[in-house]
């Protein structure tokens, strides 16, 4: 091992005196400000990160968990299971589900996202949670008096749900521009990822709200049992 340093000592005497001096110099600057560099270099690199990457965010998983953990809940009426208000339920988070899924993927693969200004990105978010509302809502509707049921009350059931879940969408519409606008966030990655963190914080409560504004629909929908029958 000496010897490897002191032919690599040789041949670093060998160079011109100007370029020794250099090496010195960029060796000196390194280790004294190697904690700053570290630093940058993080940043840098996370700067850098991609945000299609977040196609593997928890945030989906997240969603598929909430729809399993929905399908095993039954609701009742009376004290006796509902079975059309159950499989209604069911059936709108799954489209809620594949909505939230198909729109925030699409999002995350737009194009130039990682370039879009402050307001382009709060723009296209916000227009992204609209749509995947939209789709999922029409979707069940359809569903719903395909099925039979009256469209008045098929959209009082989801209306329903949407009244509910609004204080928690509020909450997060908010959060949005709270968080794009804030200057810690470095990268419009920092902010999507953020973003999705507080979306698995208000899917994971879905179980909970769907529970208390179905058990509040009572008695609406057992007369459409015969449509829901195995």
């Amino acid at each position: 091992m000496d010897k490897v340093f002191e032919a690599l000592a040789s041949d670093i005497l060998s160079l011109p005196t100007a370029v020794v001096v250099v090496l010195i110099f960029a060796t000196l600057i390194f280790y004294f400000f190697k904690d700053s560099i570290s630093t940058w270099l993080k940043k840098e690199v996370k700067q850098n990160q991609k945000i299609k990457k977040l196609e593997h965010h928890r945030f989906f998983n997240v969603c598929d968990s909430v729809e399993a953990r929905i399908k095993n809940m039954s609701f009742t009426t009376d004290g006796d299971i509902d079975i059309p208000k159950t499989k209604m339920m069911h059936e709108l988070i799954t489209l809620k589900n594949e909505a939230m899924q198909k729109h925030i993927n699409g999002l995350v693969h737009s194009r130039g996202i990682d370039g879009w200004g402050v307001y382009e990105l709060q723009f296209e978010f916000k227009k992204c949670l609209g749509e995947l509302v939209k789709d999922y809502n029409e979707k069940a509707l359809k569903s719903f008096v395909r099925k039979g049921v009256s469209n008045s009350d098929a959209d009082y059931l989801i209306q329903n749900y949407e009244d509910y879940r609004s204080i928690m969408v509020e909450a997060f519409t908010d959060s949005i521009d709270s968080v794009l606008m804030n200057s810690d966030y470095h990268s419009n990655f920092d902010k999507v990822n953020t973003l999705l963190e507080i979306c698995c914080v208000a899917i994971a409560v879905i179980p909970r709200d769907v529970r208390s504004s179905f058990e509040a629909v009572n008695g609406r929908y057992i007369k459409y049992k015969h449509l829901f029958d195995e």
